[in-house]
């Protein structure tokens, strides 16, 4: 190799190591220190673009979780009101199969219907009152397919990201469950009584049935959606996060690098020094 003095060749090609080294070890520190592999998208285009698309769905996720907690709770407010429904019932069954006995006068019976007919008041207003914020659970306004859905998913596609939970919020006044107009001043009447008293409570119960399925099913769904946000999240981790170990061992190696080329850099500099030898 010819010895020059105006372009020290060695000198150029220690320095780009040096650079390089230096470049590196920046580089590595900064993900040390984000605990990111990541952090612009020069490091990984294709890998931060979908490392983001997965935190969006990770960060939906959460809100797909809470609009399913907010439907349970609304059928357990539904539910509970109805377990009180259930209550009056059989309550007013227990008092029709009284009056049906023979042994009472029109006056005792008439006594008991008061109660009865306070209990289907009270049922009435139940109907009426049960609601969830302003949202009215058991007067029928929401029973009806699409009328109450829940928004599950992260998408657009109704059939894939909602659950109709509308069937669970069917109306249940007295009208509604074949007891209007009914009283128990005689036997006759306590019998009819007993008959719309055994229909409604069926009713109630099979209402109470479809809430119940419904509880499970958003059970379900949400346990679905903590699986799904713990694997993306392991996904997303596998993308974007720092492997410390690696990286430590990459930043102990630049620095090796970088300080073996600041030295012989010193040394490449004083190379032309030898030409004065020659002269």
């Amino acid at each position: 190799m010819s010895i020059t003095v105006n372009t020290n060749t060695t000198s150029l090609m220690v320095q780009r190591n040096l650079e390089s080294a230096t470049s590196s070890l920046a580089k590595s520190m900064q993900r040390l220190s984000t605990g990111m592999r990541i952090n612009d998208a020069g490091d990984d285009a294709a890998g931060l673009s979908l490392s983001e698309k997965i935190m969006s769905q990770v960060s939906s996720a959460d809100v797909t979780k809470n609009n399913a907690q907010t439907g349970l709770n609304m059928l357990q407010v539904a539910d509970g009101d109805l377990s009180i429904i259930a209550e009056n019932l059989q309550r007013i069954k227990d008092l029709a199969v009284q009056s049906a006995n023979g042994v009472y006068a029109t006056s005792e019976r008439e006594s008991i219907d008061q109660e009865v007919q306070l209990r289907l008041q009270e049922i009435d207003r139940i109907a009426t009152s049960s609601s969830f914020s302003e949202l009215k659970l058991l007067d029928g306004s929401l029973s009806g397919t699409g009328k109450c859905t829940l928004q599950i998913g992260a998408g657009s596609d109704v059939d894939e990201n909602t659950i109709d939970i509308s069937d669970a919020f069917g109306k249940a006044d007295c009208a509604s469950l074949g007891l209007d107009g009914q009283n128990v001043t005689t036997v006759d009447d306590a019998r009819a009584m007993i008959d719309a008293i055994d229909a409604a409570i069926t009713g109630v119960t099979d209402r109470r049935g479809v809430i119940g399925a419904s509880m499970n099913r958003l059970n379900s769904t949400m346990d679905r959606i903590d699986i799904r946000k713990e694997n993306l999240q392991s996904s997303y981790s596998i993308i974007r996060d720092t492997d410390i170990a690696k990286e430590s061992t990459e930043l102990t190696k630049q620095q090796v690098l970088q300080q073996s080329s600041a030295t012989l850099l010193q040394q490449a500099n004083q190379t032309p020094t030898i030409a004065l030898t020659l002269v």
